[in-house]
């Protein structure tokens, strides 16, 4: 199971409402948050806890999710073999993965982005992984570009959130993912 911590604003859903949805079409999610325990899919793959502040995380591995609206905090403390996603704007974020040793892979319309949107149209889009990242899995991943469909309009945000969690889990991009 992948443990995927989103951490942020628990106004802003915006990442959940596309993430949710997406993660049940590869493998199945269990979802937990302050209000709501959930799951979506058949057997759970996923593990998503939504938190506005990050926890104290004493997991081996996993992913955290770093919305934009992340508060600051003292003591955080994220095991190293975790890959932290953020967008490169998100300067509260980089604050907080200051000192520790976690991999922050960064998402945007920029060159300096791990992942990019490279072709963005209605039904779907183009994104590019710009830089080699070693997946929760310990799959190596090589700079490459994959195709995205949407079930329903989505953010450049949603999107390169939806992907980055999806491509850090280890799915495969051979074929694209609908989100």
């Amino acid at each position: 199971m992948t443990d995927i911590v989103l951490c942020g604003d628990p106004a802003d859903n915006s990442i959940s409402e596309a993430l949710l949805p997406a993660l049940s079409l590869y493998g199945g999610v269990r979802y937990s948050s302050e209000k709501r325990i959930a799951e979506f899919g058949s057997s759970a793959e996923f593990f998503v806890y939504e938190s506005e502040k990050i926890p104290k995380i004493e997991l081996p591995q996993g992913i955290v999710l770093f919305k934009n609206g992340i508060l600051q905090q003292k003591d955080v403390s994220i095991p190293d073999q975790f890959l932290c996603v953020l967008e490169t704007k998100n300067r509260r974020a980089a604050g907080l993965l200051k000192g520790t040793g976690a991999t922050a892979v960064t998402c945007g319309t920029g060159a300096k982005d791990t992942l990019s949107i490279a072709g963005l149209e209605n039904a779907g889009a183009t994104l590019s992984l710009q830089r080699s990242v070693t997946a929760v899995d310990g799959k190596f991943l090589e700079p490459h570009d994959f195709n995205v469909v949407f079930s329903k309009p989505r953010s450049p945000h949603q999107i390169l959130f939806v992907c980055a969690a999806l491509l850090l889990a280890g799915v495969d991009s051979l074929n694209g993912y609908a989100i």
